[in-house]
């Protein structure tokens, strides 16, 4: 039947079906781009790996998740799906230790893994992941001068050699500076792509309020919808609820005893609200300057409540013990996820807030002798 057909067309019949044909096959093309714009494929090649499970995640409020999950086959691995705005998302596999940052987006994206030289993994075809790869290699200089101050530091503190340590201490402040102006100046300049927000979100500890409500007043509203602008909108709210002036919010939480104590329940005192954790050295390395203040002027109406970032009770009340912090505790063991951390908006430690005698906030972040010096001119000279 075909056969007949073809050979009874006469010339009309023959532009006709051409006609046809290149309509179907526009068709076809058309729809394959379709498609292709309005979904992923990310095909992956684990050099030297033939076999094994291998996951895609996602961040969700708090943790990395599972989204999709393949096997290897001959090494190689391929994860489809659609994504309504570029998200940072994660290759892991488990077994091997491999995690792969990468930036999804609605197109095609190839990805070679090397997992004995994970620094040496590509990801092509994804835009916003160019963009996060040229943010990164801008920051590598500072990342390795920060990472040389700290073995510096490290080195130091392992001999005592206070001097080196304050060196190390003051480099690494110069360079978060510049840190701090290499993000400010890229989310300027890429102002239309999430990347921006995202990397601000992940360096937020950086920024006080005003830096963030720039940035963001910045950003193009077209990307309004991401998850970054709207974590960064999140923040700045909180950040402007525990402004200098404002009414310090109520917290309640469980002493090492167990029992709960509220903030409220300390006002008529100067108090300081110290964010630490036993595992953070730099916490330890301030508590005695924190105990010096302390000392010099509980008598006079100084207290503090120390909120800790721990998940190990024991380790909790050993550090302490061991750092004679004789002075109200609470925790609720919940680590970076503590309820008052969120409620003040800590995302780094230590952090601290200062409190007058109506809970009102009169100072953010004293560390050393800005402590003593605050405590001082709040109640005038220790002596006497």
């Amino acid at each position: 039947m075909g056969t007949c057909i073809f050979v009874l067309l006469n010339q009309t019949g023959e532009i006709l079906m051409k006609r046809v044909v290149l309509f179907l096959l526009f068709t076809i093309i058309f729809a394959s781009c379709s498609t292709k714009k309005d979904q992923y494929a990310i095909h992956g090649t684990v050099k030297g790996v033939d076999t094994g499970k291998i996951y895609l995640q996602k961040y969700d409020s708090e943790k990395w998740i599972n989204i999709d999950s393949t096997r290897l086959e001959k090494g190689k691995f391929t994860f489809k799906g659609t994504i309504e705005i570029p998200e940072m998302r994660q290759i892991i596999m488990e077994e091997k230790q491999v995690v792969i940052p990468l930036f999804v987006e609605n197109s095609n994206i190839d990805v070679q893994i090397f997992p004995d030289s994970i620094d040496k993994s590509i990801v092509k075809g994804s835009t916003s992941q160019d963009k996060y790869q040229e943010y990164i290699t801008l920051s590598e200089v500072i990342d390795q001068r920060m990472e040389e101050a700290y073995k510096e530091w490290k080195k130091a503190k392992e001999v005592g050699d206070s001097i080196i340590m304050n060196r190390a201490d003051s480099i690494s402040t110069v360079l978060d500076g510049e840190m701090k102006k290499l993000l400010i100046d890229f989310a300027k300049t890429n102002n239309a792509t999430v990347v921006a927000p995202y990397l601000v979100m992940r360096n937020s500890w950086q920024f006080e309020l005003p830096d963030l409500e720039k940035i963001v007043s910045g950003l193009d509203t077209l990307i309004n919808v991401s998850q970054y602008t709207q974590l960064l909108k999140k923040r700045i709210d909180i950040l402007r609820g525990v402004e200098i002036g404002r009414t310090a919010p109520d917290l309640t939480m469980n002493d090492p005893t167990g029992k709960p104590l509220t903030l409220s329940s300390l006002r008529g005192k100067i108090l300081l609200v110290d964010f630490w954790a036993s595992w953070c050295g730099p916490c330890r390395v301030e508590n005695p300057n924190v105990v010096k203040a302390y000392q010099q002027y509980n008598k006079k109406g100084f207290d503090i409540l120390g909120c800790s970032f721990d998940k190990n009770r024991e380790k909790w009340l050993k550090a302490i013990e061991d750092d004679k912090l004789t002075w109200h505790h609470v925790s609720d063991l919940q680590g970076w996820a503590n309820a008052a951390g969120k409620l003040y908006g800590i995302n780094s430690i230590p952090a601290n807030v200062l409190l007058d005698k109506d809970q009102k906030i009169i100072a953010r972040n004293l560390r050393g002798d800005d402590l003593i010096n605050k405590l001082a001119e709040v109640f005038g000279s220790s002596e006497g």
